[in-house]
């Protein structure tokens, strides 16, 4: 070959001096077979003394890397693995030389990658792809090669699956950082940590199915041998170097915590202690060697971690912070402005831009969950959360910062990313960079660091700063000020108190917390205060309602609490969930205070509260229909009743948390109680009847009461009635075994307590009387042998399910034994006479109304206790549920629901204006107490506390300050409702 293209190529190259020693030095400059060839040289010899110090090892890979038709693509990982694969024969891979092979193998391929670079044949995200290809396949066969001698040793990990069967146990390697996003340097690190499938023994033969487990070594104790052969291998140093330098340092606990751990082991570290930083550090997770099924479950094991579902604004601060701590304490003083990688504009900052948007967004936009930060950039601009430009330039500049690394590394092999302070040396990179003028090169990386940084502070390096805390930001060291303060926000058991908040912010005692967890829950201290009323305030406030929320009894809020996060287990996941969504922890706080009962459930079931607020089901009602269309998904569970109760659990407490934060309204909340309720019915008797063979439901389920009037409460009974049609008669001995089995897959006792106490009592005859009974039995009865009350309670009939004929039928003989209109003289609409009134309806019948009222007041109302009987007392409940039923009964009037009875009384001007006014908005607060205090304890609450303690927190849940202001405005209502009833009833 000519000197003259030679020289051409000399002369053309980055750094003429450097290219012309390397051809001089080139043992047999006569190989050179071109001028492309010569072109590639010059450009290895002017960018990497390193390469050129390779090749001068190994001059044979001239004629077999150095054309242009072997370097102008990339290699597939596929030929790199069957390059590998014929490194050793088959079943010898743990021979003594093929280590070495290994090892020569990979400075081939590193030579070949960087050829194409130096020579401009690869893009800068081919480059990286390439050389973790590489990585990939050597780390991978490594892991096979010492494997082998470790199984021969000792033999093979199995564990038991939960059927007791014995599976072999696997193992695997997940690459971190750089490897893991395929964007390794020439001269990185490869950051791992080592994952196996369970908890197991090591057997020489596969054991039998149930097998005993024995004193074998134990899974734990085999891997950690692999793991430990494994980097020893890879870090090995010979005369050919190491294959990499192995960081283990991101593993869970660091350089303490144990080399391998099992899956279960990760995903208890993360749900307890993870960081922010780690869950980043995850993002660019991914099996490198290894079993790729359990790397596979790996990732999807931490996806809920490193993408969660909302990230607080405190971890956007914790982010910068960590950047700051780099800026600090790692990049050396002097190199803030030349380390390209860690420093103002560098390339960590690209990476915290994109893994930030991350966090914060790529649960809700899966698309944006992805290891590789240039075509996570894309996907970022695609859904807006950059701008074109931003996402343009942002890419622009990583690949200039990249290559610029590159260029920094490959010179000696050295892992650097500072920029060389000496003017020949800069000259000197900007060339093997492609800038011919070092002014051109300065002024581009000036360019590109500048948006850099400018980008990184409108996304991370947020100015902002918390607010500064009136309180002190540590419990212990300052019991004393937190007992004051505490005793300030209306907690009676300050050292109670004080424990369970240092509980809460440190654990118990026989765990360890991690300082973030602590950290979190400190900050979450100040949300639980500001819903607690201050001593002041309560001493003072003479006002009538409150505005915001308030706790009624802070000390059994915080008891609770310490109770849910025992039963949910995983603090650090609980405390970040809270920290994200805040609304949730106050609304937890708020379900501690306003409902006994719904809080027992959610402790029970911890998950149950926070997947009905984070999912959205709270924000809309369901009509009974929909109900029934989400009970039927479980139609084919083999236990009916189990099914039921726990979907009435969540429904319940999704009803009751809508009420708790006013979503749905006292008028609302008992329209869907009564909702849930029809459902539940109708899906018992459609199980039973599939169970007892019925093809049709042979029965109409009746409703009386507050089922039939849709004004269901809180612990309500369903009152109930079964009809059937005439021609069943002689099928009622099995229609009654049907009732029963519906009456029990709702009230019978379970694990998740009962759905609905059912009560068929106000049947004809009573208990005594049959369960089902046909149409015809009932006129007959009603019409002759009913008394006045049970006439009464027809007011407030509704078929809620079964035969819809039937249900009709008798909605109609309802409305035809309750209308008393012919006692006034008053005639029904229509031609046809009207039919029989009942025996029992006489002239007198309102007067006999007004004497049960009055017995039931005398008799049901604890002597001396009037003032508190809200239900049963004068001017209590029981005066607008009587004044709405005889309204019925006198203008026979089909209205089972009390207040749109009421409301019509109003609206046809059955009274006057204003009385009629004050009846309906005192029914309507009335009804909300009792909402209120049977949202409390899930009974029928009759009294009003007489202790005055009792009736403050009652005051403070209904919405009032004092007793004083509850107490003036419940007086107010019975004077409105009896006022109302004396106009309407005693007459």
């Amino acid at each position: 070959m000519s000197s003259r293209i030679i020289q051409t190529a000399i002369r053309a190259a980055a750094d003429p001096r450097r290219a012309g020693k390397g051809f001089e030095h080139l043992p047999d400059a006569a190989r050179v077979t071109d001028a492309a060839q010569a072109r590639i040289l010059a450009a290895i010899f002017s960018g990497s003394r390193a390469m050129t110090e390779l090749l001068g090892q190994h001059p044979q890979w001239i004629p077999s890397i150095l054309t242009p038709d072997y370097l102008q693509h990339a290699r597939k990982e596929q030929g790199l693995r069957r390059d590998i694969a014929l490194l050793s024969e088959p079943g010898s891979g743990d021979g003594p030389d093929v280590f070495g092979r290994l090892r020569e193998s990979r400075q081939r391929e590193m030579f070949r990658i960087a050829a194409r670079d130096l020579a401009g044949l690869g893009v800068t995200r081919e480059v990286m792809e390439e050389i973790s290809n590489v990585a990939d396949v050597v780390l991978d066969a490594t892991l096979g090669f010492c494997l082998g001698p470790l199984v021969a040793r000792f033999g093979q990990p199995f564990h038991q699956d939960s059927l007791g069967r014995w599976t072999e146990s696997k193992f695997c390697v997940i690459g971190l950082g750089k490897l893991g996003g395929r964007e390794l340097n020439y001269s990185s690190d490869v950051d791992l940590i080592f994952v196996y499938s369970e908890e197991g023994v090591v057997f020489r033969k596969r054991p039998a199915a149930r097998a005993a487990a024995g004193g074998g070594m134990r899974a734990h104790a085999f891997f950690k041998r692999l793991a430990e052969s494994f980097v020893a291998e890879v870090g090995r140093a010979t005369a050919d170097g190491a294959l990499y330098r192995v960081d283990l340092r991101l593993r869970p606990e660091g350089e303490a915590g144990p080399l391998v751990r099992s899956l279960a082991g990760y995903e208890n570290y993360y749900a307890q202690w993870g960081q922010t930083w780690e869950r980043m550090m995850l993002i660019k997770a991914r099996g490198v060697a290894g079993d790729p099924s359990l790397a596979a479950e790996f990732q999807e094991m931490v996806q809920p971690f490193r993408y969660p579902r909302s990230l607080g604004e405190g971890a956007l601060h914790e982010i910068a912070a960590m950047k700051r701590r780099i800026e600090r304490d790692v990049i050396r003083p002097g190199e803030l402005k030349r380390d390209i990688k860690r420093g103002l504009g560098g390339i960590r900052e690209i990476e915290f831009v994109a893994q930030t948007l991350q966090l914060l967004n790529a649960a809700r936009i899966p698309f944006l969950q992805g290891a590789q930060t240039l075509p996570v950039l894309q996907k970022l601009a695609q859904y807006q959360l950059l701008t074109e430009t931003e996402a343009g330039r942002l890419s622009a500049a990583y690949c200039f910062l990249r290559t610029v690394e590159h260029r920094l590394q490959m010179e000696n092999n050295l892992q650097t990313h500072t920029l060389p302070a000496d003017v020949p040396a800069r000259r000197w990179l900007a060339a093997v960079t492609g800038f011919p003028a070092r002014a051109d090169f300065e002024r581009e990386l000036k360019s590109h660091t500048k948006f850099v940084r400018s980008t990184y502070e409108k996304f991370v390096a947020t100015k902002k700063r918390r607010a500064a805390s009136p309180f002190p930001l540590q419990l212990r060291g300052e019991e004393t000020r937190w007992k004051s303060i505490l005793a300030a926000h209306s907690f009676r058991d300050v050292d109670r108190a004080w424990k369970l908040l240092d509980e809460f912010a440190h654990g118990p005692s026989y765990v360890h917390t991690s300082s973030r967890t602590t950290e979190l829950a400190m900050a979450l201290v100040p949300r639980i205060l500001a819903l607690c009323p201050k001593q002041r305030q309560r001493q003072t406030t003479r006002g009538t309602e409150s505005r915001a929320p308030k706790l009624s009894d802070p000390d059994r809020v915080l008891a609770r609490l310490d109770s849910f996060v025992q039963a949910y287990g995983a603090r650090a996941t609980l405390v970040e969930t809270w920290t994200q969504h805040p609304q949730l922890f106050e609304l937890l706080l708020l379900l501690f205070d306003r409902s006994e009962f719904l809080a027992a459930m959610a402790i029970r079931t911890p998950d149950l509260v926070d997947d009905l607020v984070l999912s959205g089901r709270l924000r809309r009602a369901k009509s009974p229909d929909e109900i029934y269309a989400e009970l039927e998904l479980g139609a084919k569970d083999r236990d009916q009743r189990l099914w039921l109760r726990r979907y009435h659990q969540s429904e319940f407490m999704r009803i009751g948390l809508r009420d708790i934060l006013d979503l749905s309204g006292a008028d609302q909340n008992v329209t869907e109680l009564s909702a849930l309720a029809e459902a539940c019915l109708r899906y018992a008797l459609a199980a039973v009847s599939r169970e007892q063979g019925f093809r049709n439901p042979p029965v109409a389920i009746i409703g009386l009461g507050k089922l039939g009037g849709q004004e269901l409460n809180y612990g309500s009974d369903l009152d109930i009635l079964f009809v059937a049609e005439n021609a069943t008669r002689t099928k009622l001995p099995r229609l009654q075994k049907l009732a029963v089995g519906i009456m029990e897959m709702l009230s019978s006792p379970s694990e998740f307590g009962v759905a609905f106490v059912t009560d068929a009592r106000l049947r004809p005859d009573g208990e005594k009387g049959l369960l089902v009974n046909t149409l015809a039995a009932y006129e007959s009865y009603y019409r002759v042998r009913a008394r006045l009350w049970e006439i009464q309670a027809l007011t407030r009939v509704r078929a809620v399910a079964g035969n819809a004929v039937v249900g009709q039928n008798f909605e109609r003989l309802a409305a035809e034994l309750s209308d008393f209109r012919p006692l006034a003289g008053v005639r029904a609409s229509g031609t046809t006479p009207a039919p029989p009134l009942p025996a029992c309806a006489h002239s007198e019948w309102k007067k006999e109304i007004v004497r049960m009222r009055a017995r039931i007041e005398k008799e049901r109302t604890p002597p001396g206790q009037d003032a508190l009987a809200i239900k049963t007392g004068a001017g209590g409940l029981m005066d607008a549920e009587f004044l709405a039923q005889t309204m019925c009964l006198e203008h026979g009037w089909r209205e089972p629901n009390t207040l749109r009875a009421l409301e019509r009384i109003r609206d046809e001007k059955l009274l006057g204006r204003a009385v009629a006014g004050r009846l309906v908005e005192s029914y309507q607060q009335f009804r909300r107490v009792e909402a209120i205090l049977r949202r409390w304890s899930f009974e029928g609450e009759v009294l009003l506390p007489s202790d005055e303690g009792a009736l403050y927190r009652v005051s403070v849940r209904c919405g009032f300050e004092t007793p004083e202001a509850f107490r003036r405005a419940v007086a107010e209502w019975r004077r409105n409702l009896r006022e109302a009833y004396r106009c309407v009833i005693e007459t």
